[in-house]
């Protein structure tokens, strides 16, 4: 691990899977959203990226979208990512990005109905079964039905979900940085 003056690496919290997707979890204070894009860029380029949740609400109902991207359904959906869109990635302003989320796909579900998880407060991944209820959410259903190939978001903890279990170990590679709002 290299050190550079001002920049902290971040340190793992909970890891485990849902179905057959792994997820690692860490404090939100630790990392952001946009330090998780940066790092994980080599894995998210050409992937779309669907936003999920921003600042509790919609991107496109809260903010001006990024030259490029379009709605589908109810959503934001990037075009194919580049390196220069991921160095500079939108997140909402309230709370520094808490309560974002995005699902990155290498081909859009057709259907995307997509719901947040971030915004069950509280809720660590490692209790996300127990919300799996009538009128609740299930996550684990979700991610089968949709086949993302990562999901980053920031609620209770910053989180990254994967089929992949690396893409979650890259998570410990972040370099948090304080962000201008």
């Amino acid at each position: 691990m290299r050190l550079n003056p001002g920049v902290r690496h971040t340190v793992m919290g909970a890891t485990g899977r849902v179905g057959r997707y792994h997820w690692a979890e860490v404090p939100g204070e630790q990392a952001d959203i946009r330090d998780v894009v940066r790092t994980m860029r080599t894995r998210l380029r050409g992937l779309s990226a669907v936003n999920v949740s921003w600042d509790s609400g919609k991107m496109q109902d809260l903010s001006d979208l990024p030259a490029g991207w379009f709605i589908q359904g109810e959503h934001a959906v990037s075009p194919p990512l580049e390196d220069d869109m991921m160095s500079d990635w939108p997140q909402s302003h309230a709370n520094s990005g808490r309560y974002d989320e995005w699902y990155f796909f290498q081909s859009l579900p057709t259907e995307l109905g997509l719901q947040p998880f971030c915004n069950w407060q509280g809720t660590s991944l490692q209790g996300a079964e127990s919300l799996a209820f009538p009128g609740g959410f299930d996550l684990k259903a979700q991610l089968e039905r949709t086949a993302p190939e990562v999901v980053i978001g920031d609620g209770t903890d910053l989180f990254v979900i994967a089929a992949d279990e690396s893409a979650c170990l890259e998570l410990r590679e972040v370099e948090y940085k304080p962000h201008d709002a």
